[in-house]
């Protein structure tokens, strides 16, 4: 999905005849402005409105100039499920089981699914944060600390599972276990030697009888960031960019 800024600067430049040649560099500098003030729109829209999926968006999102005077804001495939939206409720199944085998005594495909609590905020959804909020709290009475490592009686770092906490909650959707009930806190060491702390939940997902109305996506809200910004961008030019560069000329 692309916004294409392709202004034709020298047809506008032709009514100042002898100043064409500058007005036509006065208008491509103000196309490359336009088109960088757009990106960040869009940037700003994401971040003020995405969590969980911000980064996928982000990392799809790219700016370019094709050719001299033509530049592009370009959302690549990856993301377009955020800025399209999806307009139907899915099985998340077929997905979530893709490459998973058999159990050779059920005939069943199964796979636990992990859901991580000690993300950065920014990338966690509203009710994903206030989940987390909740976790905090009750390690909180059982005065374990959420982020701080925990070290064995030599000062090394402790490694592998530290605690498994059932804490309860409400049950999402037509699932059968509370939120906040298997957290469990791990240590590990990382490929670079750094000691990282998770704090994750575990759910199942199979293609049993009994999950058919389980694992059920209810679909998604297009955000339309690229549209909106093309329309704040065509106004911008309209309105301020353009009559600003003519008004240079206006009394030459």
């Amino acid at each position: 999905m692309n916004l294409k800024f392709n202004i034709d600067a020298a047809a506008i430049a032709e009514a100042f005849k002898d100043l064409a040649m500058e007005v036509e560099q006065d208008l491509e500098k103000g196309i490359a402005n336009l088109a960088v003030m757009t990106d960040a729109a869009v940037k700003e829209m994401v971040q003020n409105e995405l969590h969980s999926s911000r980064e996928t968006y982000l990392e799809n999102l790219s700016l370019l100039e094709v050719s001299p005077g033509i530049w592009v804001v370009s959302l690549d495939q990856p993301a377009l499920w955020i800025e399209e939206g999806i307009p139907e409720q899915f099985d998340m199944k077929p997905g979530l089981l893709k490459d998973t085998q058999a159990s050779p005594t059920t005939g069943r495909r199964h796979k636990v699914i992990p859901f991580e609590h000690s993300k950065a905020p920014s990338k966690l959804t509203p009710y994903a944060q206030n989940v987390v909020d909740r976790i905090k709290r009750n390690l909180k009475k059982d005065k374990i600390n959420f982020k701080k490592l925990e070290v064995n009686d030599d000062g090394s770092p402790k490694r592998g599972l530290l605690h498994t906490k059932n804490y309860g909650g409400e049950t999402p959707g037509k699932g059968n276990t509370p939120v906040m009930e298997g957290v469990s806190i791990y240590q590990s060491v990382t490929k670079t030697g750094n000691v990282r702390r998770d704090i994750l939940t575990f759910r199942t997902v199979s293609d049993g009888p009994n999950q058919k109305n389980k694992w059920i996506h209810p679909g998604l809200d297009a955000k339309k960031f690229m549209d909106k910004a093309f329309e704040w961008a065509m106004k911008e030019w309209e309105d301020t960019i353009l009559p600003e560069i003519l008004a240079k000329y206006s009394d030459e």
